[in-house]
């Protein structure tokens, strides 16, 4: 008896099919998602500078201030707050967002969510981006930035409800208390200052 061969595919060469559509599927859609970061750090990069030249606009004016948060500019209404471009219904990090002016120059940090502008010169662009891991009391193996975070505890509470830069830490302060301290040391009842280190991992997303 002669056993003709059905022609058409068997059940392995289906899976096979269906696993090599799955890996273009992955690679074209991993490759939409890139080229959308690529215009958010556009976009990001943009509104770092944008931040920068308004903090050089008033220190031409005052020349008084060696740092300028963004919450501080938002309060002075110098400027509005910035939408995060990367979740385009939330803002960028008010209270970490700066501008150091150091020796003449100045350095913008601003921080949108996970992504992270660090002391970039604001005259070099474009600015790098990294992307950072939250922050967290206790150092891990592959954390490799570090910072201090303030706050004033009284009767068991924190002043702030969250930790803040030395920096921003004294301007809230003194905005809520109406006082013009110019160093922490100044601030009376020092027991109740609560100092904290705080690790997170930065890791570079784009240059």
């Amino acid at each position: 008896m002669i056993v003709k061969r059905k022609d058409g595919f068997g059940s392995y060469e289906m899976l096979t099919i269906c696993v090599v559509l799955l890996i273009i599927f992955v690679l074209l859609l991993a490759y939409v998602f890139k080229t959308d970061y690529k215009e958010q750090y556009k976009v990001m990069q943009y509104n770092a500078k944008m931040f920068s030249l308004s903090v050089s606009n008033l220190y031409l004016d005052d020349q008084d201030h060696s740092v300028y948060y963004l919450q501080s500019m938002i309060d002075d209404n110098s400027l509005s707050n910035i939408k995060n471009p990367f979740q385009g219904d939330k803002y960028c990090n008010t209270h970490t967002s700066k501008v150091v002016v150091k020796n003449n120059k100045k350095y913008v940090t601003l921080e949108c969510g996970s992504y992270l502008i660090y002391q970039q010169d604001s005259l070099k662009t474009p600015y790098t981006i990294y992307q950072v891991s939250p922050w967290s009391k206790k150092e891990h193996k592959n954390d490799n930035q570090s910072m201090d975070f303030y706050n004033y505890q009284d009767g068991g509470e924190k002043l702030f409800e969250e930790d803040l830069e030395l920096e921003l830490f004294l301007y809230e302060y003194n905005k809520l208390n109406n006082t013009f301290y110019k160093n922490v040391k100044e601030i009376p009842g020092q027991g109740n200052i609560v100092k904290t280190t705080m690790y997170r991992h930065m890791e570079k997303v784009s240059d």
